[in-house]
């Protein structure tokens, strides 16, 4: 009888440890080690919005967030939509990863080590392209969209079925940073919803924010291209928040060569949000928000009336802020 071949034994270091666990995709949550590494979701769409697998319809939404992050990423952000945090009420962190191969987007949500997930994901690749080859995936008939729906929940049972032979040497992996510093582009500020702040930084074009139609007026061209950034980052933030109950703490966009560009929101009282476009090292995070926090404070003590003047001298005390970082660029709390 021919030996299997089972990742555990192609991934070199890593040791086989036997499990006989059964995976079920009709649970909400599949739970793979415990409380510490879990599944809630695994999708499939197409660059095109075609949604082609759900492995729990109570997520589906998600797969509709991701078409809309990867448009962002891809158009605005210039790069490859690649990890997103989100954050709940009680302040539990789950994770979507993503991957996108041959125009083709793959999905994963819960909670589970990097390295683990960029497996599942590139598992889920290969054999969800085996089973569409030659196919116009978004022009498929019903019975065929059944067809390999069906066939990809055995595949994705038996790509969680390996995942439990994977050591625990295969482990989490933090994201590698090529530099030092995180560069402020983008800063908005906003309560239910509404934009209260919105201030694009980003004066040399880095951010490809295009607008219908053209201005003569340099100053209108970039006021509208704020409008423009924030009703996307608001209605990222909004829609989320109000599907999973969680909101992302980051989502990270890979623009190549380890370098990276994010989304990141912090929540206050009052139903405050900051939210930030940065690249760089996304472990500056939290010395950009602690530079700006004293500058918002006094007004996030109080819900938001729907009055916008009392917060337009914030938006100076920003600038001021910025004018005095080189670059913009945060590698230190700056005193």
């Amino acid at each position: 009888m021919p030996k299997k071949s089972t990742a555990a034994k192609k991934l070199q270091g890593v040791r086989k440890k036997a499990r006989d666990k059964e995976i079920s995709l009709d649970h909400d949550v599949i739970n793979l080690d415990g409380d510490n590494e879990y599944f809630k979701f695994c999708g499939i769409t197409t660059a095109d919005r075609t949604q082609l697998f759900a492995s729990n319809k109570k997520w589906l939404y998600l797969l509709e967030l991701t078409n809309n992050l990867d448009f962002i990423a891809t158009s605005i952000l210039g790069g490859d939509l690649d990890k997103m945090l989100l954050k709940s009420e009680n302040e539990e962190e789950e994770k979507c990863h993503f991957f996108e191969k041959n125009k083709i987007i793959y999905v994963i949500f819960g909670k589970f080590p990097d390295k683990k997930g960029k497996w599942v994901l590139e598992q889920m690749a290969k054999h969800f392209s085996d089973l569409i080859r030659d196919k116009d995936v978004n022009n498929l008939s019903k019975f065929e969209k059944y067809d390999i729906e069906n066939k990809f929940k055995a595949k994705l049972i038996f790509i969680l079925k390996e995942y439990l032979q994977l050591q625990e040497v295969f482990s989490d992996q933090e994201i590698p940073y090529v530099e030092d510093w995180l560069r402020l582009d983008y800063v908005g500020l906003s309560s239910m919803s509404i934009g209260v702040i919105s201030l694009l930084l980003d004066d040399e074009d880095r951010l490809n924010v295009k607008l219908p139609g053209e201005f003569e007026d340099p100053a209108e061209e970039f006021e509208m291209k704020e409008s423009l950034l924030t009703a996307k980052i608001e209605a990222i933030a909004a829609n989320t928040l109000g599907n999973t109950g969680a909101y992302p703490r980051w989502i990270a966009v890979n623009l190549g060569r380890l370098n990276y560009r994010f989304l990141t929101f912090k929540k206050y009282g009052n139903d405050y949000f900051l939210s930030c476009l940065t690249e760089g090292n996304l472990k500056k995070i939290d010395i950009v928000e602690a530079q700006l926090e004293p500058i918002l404070i006094n007004s996030l003590n109080t819900p938001f009336s729907g009055n916008l003047r009392p917060f337009n001298k914030l938006k100076t005390q920003i600038k001021e802020l910025m004018s005095n970082v080189k670059g913009r660029k945060f590698t230190k709390i700056n005193k």
